[in-house]
């Protein structure tokens, strides 16, 4: 019995270079994935059109600002709905890290104001974490109670008043620019890369990828899961607190009501993005995109001179919207891998 070996052709690609894809392809997958980047430019062309005004220079550093304040305290949320985690107590995180640089600045300098403010945030990250973690508290609940004691803990700090920044130097770096790019955006691009490269390129952002996507089996595969749980919760703190800094020199102020419903925005943010809801995927690139949408958008909406409840109206739309369209991509994508 005879054998016959066909070999391939020189003119008939073989397998692996098939597999191999295009520039083209590359192009149109990140276009399918970053479709949202597609709405965003639209947008701003659209609103460019109608209100000139958009493209000022004044203008624009506000959308930055708006988007910063957002996407700093987003950047960390992105890793906890990777984790199929939730923290609601942004606003109070943000209240007491801002009051406490508020109040101490006329008696030390900037540099241990702002260790002081992303200490804070740790310790209330880590204060979120064991009550998820070891108290075994759902994240929902939890959070949202932390979110009262905080909040009730910078009433009391400041008896409800008012605590000014009276510090020049403090309002200058944080809304000072570098060249046109307001400072605090800077910082916001740079933590961005800093969250893709911890939940991408890290064994810690694999592992909370992992028990994002399947809790038991991470646990049974023997992954450190509720030390990462913990880590996660301290990390985020440590984001919300960042937001508070440069949102305390933006208003040259702290209070208790400060950032009062803030972490709709940043959830809305990040699930518009492309984070999954359900966990075990994150994408801190669509963190940018959703924070600088929603900016823009209300930007759009308050130049167009739209009343402040249709504007909560049409946020609200896009913010369901950019879900549903989520949920039929990641859906029909489940079909054609079970094909």
């Amino acid at each position: 019995m005879t054998t016959t070996v066909t070999t391939p052709s020189a003119g008939v690609p073989s397998v692996e270079q098939d597999a191999s894809p295009g520039v083209g392809q590359v192009l149109r997958q990140f276009a399918g994935r970053q479709y949202l980047l597609g709405v965003l430019v639209v947008l701003c062309v659209a609103v460019g059109i109608a209100r000139p005004s958009f493209w000022g220079s004044g203008n624009v550093s506000n959308v930055l600002f708006q988007a910063s304040f957002v996407g700093l305290a987003a950047c960390g949320m992105t890793l906890l709905i990777a984790a199929g985690l939730l923290d609601l107590s942004v606003g109070g995180v943000i209240a007491v890290a801002s009051i406490a640089v508020a109040t101490v600045l006329p008696h030390t300098t900037i540099g241990t104001a702002l260790l002081l403010a992303l200490a804070i945030g740790a310790v209330l990250g880590l204060v979120n974490g064991l009550l998820v973690t070891y108290v075994k508290i759902a994240p929902f609940i939890a959070t949202l109670g932390t979110l009262y004691l905080f909040l009730g803990a910078a009433f009391i700090w400041t008896s409800g008043k008012v605590v000014p920044i009276t510090s020049s130097n403090y309002r200058g770096f944080t809304t000072g620019s570098v060249g046109s790019v307001p400072v605090p955006f800077v910082v916001f691009v740079v933590l961005a890369v800093a969250t893709y490269l911890l939940l991408q390129h890290t064994y810690f952002g694999r592992t909370l990828r992992a028990f994002g996507s399947n809790e038991r089996a991470a646990v049974l595969a023997g992954l450190p899961v509720n030390r990462t749980k913990v880590l996660v919760f301290v990390v985020a703190g440590v984001c919300f607190a960042l937001a508070g800094i440069f949102m305390a020199g933006r208003l040259s102020s702290a209070e208790g009501n400060m950032a009062t419903g803030f972490e709709m925005n940043v959830i809305a943010a990040v699930v518009v993005g492309g984070t999954a809801l359900r966990g075990g995927r994150g994408t801190a690139f669509g963190t940018v995109v959703g924070a600088l949408l929603f900016a823009v958008l209300n930007n759009a909406l308050n130049l167009l001179g739209v009343a402040s409840y249709w504007q909560y109206v049409l946020t609200g739309a896009v913010l369901v919207a950019a879900i549903a369209v989520g949920a039929r991509r990641s859906s029909a994508a489940e079909v054609r891998g079970a094909g």
